[in-house]
């Protein structure tokens, strides 16, 4: 049988009624249309003009007025800088002059002391007189303090009045501390025989020809005595123990981890380096010969104290140095290794433990050669060429850092290009600066050879060594911002000012052009009103009865044909109505006697149909004698013929109840697992007979559904029949059901040869096969998927397939091949369910 196709329309993308509007409007608006918009172009044109060269003179006073102002930035900015910078270099050459000043002084105590013969008292009394202050390093943070009211210093003498400037002293804790650590008379064989240390004589008297014994187990000083003549000094280098430091690296920057060194505001509990400058001279007895070596032992703390708590900007000097903040003060010896900074972890020094060196800090690829090398780090560094390659790009030794041993060399510590800057500038014993950018901040450094020429430091230009000052260069800045600030504000204001007499310029102009404007939108408005109520009356009298034919086809086409167009006019709209008035009358008649013939003749049928059935079933049973096979077996056929004929007299009969809505419903509350059992009942026959196996996938408890049971049976009964008959032979059929969102949903799933997609949304169409071969060889009449959508429609609900279906979603299904598969799903409306 040829499937059945119903026919849709398209839905206009334009009804009449704009397609007139569309043509009235064209026909009348373009012409107004293109007046208005010549008119106002001129206008437009007319006024942008006239704001252009407003806005040209306004801009050009505005770009004078910048050029001015920035001008007088750039100059305010040099000016500072030129200034600032040469205040930081004075200060830096005044610091470095300080402290060779205090060497100096030094070399003047040994000179004195040596004029005297050794005695243990004398020397006491010299240990105990040198002292000098130490600043204590505030706390940190710095602990709330008690306002105290401190009277104001001001001028008296009005003639001082302007500019006038005051600062009060800083009034830091200090603590007055002895300038040597020991003092010593050593013999001619090394050994002492006088020693100062701790502020008393000590008896704990050692042999220095031996390295052992010394100060950390690093001083080499007594074989250097023996060349001595009268007079002349030796002076060492700084030598203490290294404390070690550890940095992490954060999105901020390095930080000091709190177990390392002293590092001023970054780490102030940390512990701090102490070393000592040894100085000696050849003592000589009555009759002039060398009798021994007078030494002092410096306490390097004092030389620290020189560049501990400078500060390059207003706040001058602070009693705990900040490294972080970019502006501080540090120094460097004439072999460019740091002896004073304000992280002491970065001071050079020895392992007390065997007197060897720290080696410096290194960049990460220098470390990897040394690696390779086959070296101690120790040799390996002093093998490095001075300066090789320094770039801010390098990164340091992650080797080192964990290790906590990252003092400062300036000659191999190749990731600071400064080092190189530092060493050529003092290399002919003066001073200067550069700017250089580091750590994300432009810094000044600057830097000043210490003029100290004694001993070993007297073979070098730059003496004992340099000290350098780092200084943000946003610090000195801050004057020049101010004159920039109250620039930029004078230009804002003038570039208001000329924005301003332009924005009013621009608004007269406009006024002007939007009175036109208006007049002409009036008049095209107005005209176009017109032009639209007439539209609308003239398309309003053809598009309604239009309307009305159409609302009334599509409720034919939907099954209700009982349609009637009231007539208004005898136009041509008018007898289309009654034209269409009488094809509805027509339709709904033949309808009618249809579904009238169809129960008359099913119902006439049923009886000598079911006559016929119960004779037949008569003779196979022998109540009218004995049939042979032959006879039998045509009998049977008969009986089958039948069958399907009665199957078919009552599914004509129940598709012409629903299309006439004259079914009736009983609905009580039912069992779904009951429903699900008595259809499975009622095919198993069916399903012997093909071997297939069912398979009841119903596994939580399901509430009883409020249904027609033998209805709602008869829909499971003709899907499960549907399964048996389009699966080959052997296949597997699966019965599920349960409660999702406010449905509860019955499904029966095959793997039969499945629907092609094209023929899903016309299976439960009327006489509809998709596959008339097939549908020949297992049989049916094409209404029992019909039936079932109506007898759940009837409950409020709706019926689905999905074909083919996904193997890995059903894996108690054979899918593959032939076998597609088929779902089809009762949907029940959750306000149809009982409570469990």
């Amino acid at each position: 049988m040829a499937a059945s196709r119903s026919i849709k329309s398209k839905p206009a993308r334009f009804g009449i009624l704009v397609k007139l509007l569309i043509s009235f409007l064209i026909i009348s608006g373009i012409p107004l249309i293109v007046q208005a918009f010549l008119a106002n172009k001129n206008l437009t044109e007319i006024s942008l003009e006239a704001v252009r060269r407003a806005k040209e003179m306004g801009d050009r006073n505005l770009k004078s007025a910048e050029e001015i102002g920035n001008t007088a930035i750039a100059d305010s900015v040099q000016a500072l800088d030129a200034k600032s910078t040469e205040a930081i270099e004075l200060r830096t050459c005044e610091l470095a002059q300080r402290v060779a000043d205090f060497l100096y002084e030094r070399d003047k105590d040994i000179l004195i002391l040596v004029a005297f013969s050794p005695d243990s008292q004398r020397y006491l009394q010299v240990y105990q007189s040198c002292r000098r202050d130490i600043i204590l390093p505030g706390p940190w943070p710095p602990q709330p303090e008690k306002k105290k009211s401190i009277p104001q210093v001001t001028w008296r003498n009005p003639e001082n009045k302007e500019s006038w400037r005051h600062r009060p002293p800083d009034n830091f804790e200090k603590i007055s501390r002895p300038i040597y650590k020991e003092i010593t008379f050593v013999d001619l064989q090394g050994q002492e025989k006088i020693k100062i240390a701790e502020g008393k004589i000590s008896n704990n008297l050692l042999d220095v020809s031996h390295r052992e014994n010394t100060f950390c187990r690093a001083e080499d000083y007594f074989p250097h005595l023996e060349s001595l003549q009268k007079g002349e000094l030796y002076v060492s280098r700084v030598i203490g123990p290294y404390v070690k430091g550890w940095l992490d690296k954060t999105p901020e920057g390095l930080k000091v981890k709190p177990e390392s060194a002293y590092g001023g505001k970054e780490n102030p509990l940390g512990k701090r380096f102490s070393g000592i400058i040894r100085w000696a001279t050849p003592v000589y007895g009555e009759n002039g010969h060398k009798i021994g070596y007078v030494t002092m032992a410096l306490d390097h703390a004092h030389i620290m104290e020189f560049t501990e708590h400078v500060v390059p900007t207003e706040e001058r000097f602070s009693s705990i140095p900040d490294a972080g903040s970019g502006n501080y003060a540090f120094m460097w010896d004439y072999q460019d290794k740091c002896i004073s900074h304000p992280r002491d972890f970065f001071i050079c020094g020895y392992k007390p433990e065997t007197g060897e060196e720290i080696p410096g800090w290194v960049s990460e690829d220098t470390y990897k050669e040394y690696e390779k090398s086959g070296l101690t780090l120790n040799e390996f560094v002093k093998k490095l060429p001075s300066f090789r390659n320094f770039s801010q790009k390098k990164v340091g030794s992650t080797e080192q850092m964990k290790a906590g041993c990252i003092s400062l060399d300036g000659r191999i510590l190749d990731t600071a290009p400064q080092c190189e800057g530092w060493h050529a500038g003092t290399e002919d014993g003066g001073s200067g600066s550069f700017l250089i950018f580091w750590s994300g901040l432009w810094k000044l450094t600057t830097h000043a050879a210490i003029p100290y020429f004694t001993g070993i430091y007297g073979k070098s230009p730059r003496g004992f060594g340099y000290v350098t000052i780092g200084a943000n260069v946003e610090e000195f800045h801050k004057a020049a911002n101010i004159t920039k600030d109250r620039i930029e504000q004078s230009i804002s204001k003038q570039g208001h000012d000329i924005e301003s007499s332009t924005n009013a310029t621009r608004q007269l102009i406009n006024q002007t052009a939007s009175y036109n404007r208006h007049l002409l939108m009036v008049i095209t408005l107005f005209t176009a009103l017109i032009v639209v109520i007439a539209s609308l009356v003239i398309s309003l009298n053809i598009t309604t009865p239009l309307k009305r034919l159409t609302e009334g086809a599509l409720a034919m086409s939907q099954g209700n044909l009982d349609q009637s167009i009231e007539v208004k006019s005898t136009d041509e709209i008018g007898q289309l109505a009654q034209s269409f008035n009488e094809m509805a009358a027509a339709v709904s008649e033949l309808d009618k006697r249809k579904s009238e013939f169809v129960a008359t003749a099913s119902h006439e049928l049923r009886t000598p149909i079911q006559a016929m059935l119960l004779s037949i079933s008569g003779l196979l049973e022998g109540y009218s004698g004995k049939i042979d096979e032959e006879a039998r077996e045509d009998i049977i056929i008969a009986k089958d013929g039948l069958e399907r004929l009665m199957r078919l007299v009552e599914n004509l009969l129940d598709l012409s109840r629903i299309e006439a809505r004259k079914i009736d419903l009983h609905i009580v509350n039912t069992s779904v697992a009951e429903i699900i059992s008595r259809a499975l009942e009622e095919v198993s026959d069916l399903a012997a007979a093909h071997q297939h196996k069912f398979i009841n996938q119903v596994r939580s408890p399901i509430p009883d559904v409020a249904v027609d049971q033998d209805r709602l049976i008869q829909v499971m009964i003709n899907l499960l029949s549907n399964s048996i008959k389009y699966s080959p032979d052997g296949g597997k059929i699966l019965i599920n059901a349960q409660v999702q969102g406010k449905e509860i949903i019955l499904s029966v799933a095959d793997n039969g040869y499945g629907v092609p997609l094209w023929a899903q949304e016309k299976i439960f169409s009327k006489f509809f096969q998709a596959d008339s071969i097939m549908s020949q060889k297992v049989g049916g009449s094409g209404l029992g998927l019909t039936i079932s959508q109506g007898l759940v429609e009837e409950h409020g609900g709706r019926i689905t397939c999905e074909s083919p279906l996904p193997p890995e979603q059903f894996p108690d299904l054979d899918l593959g091949g032939e076998r597609l598969g088929t779902r089809f799903n009762v949907h029940l409306p959750i306000s149809g369910l009982t409570s469990l």
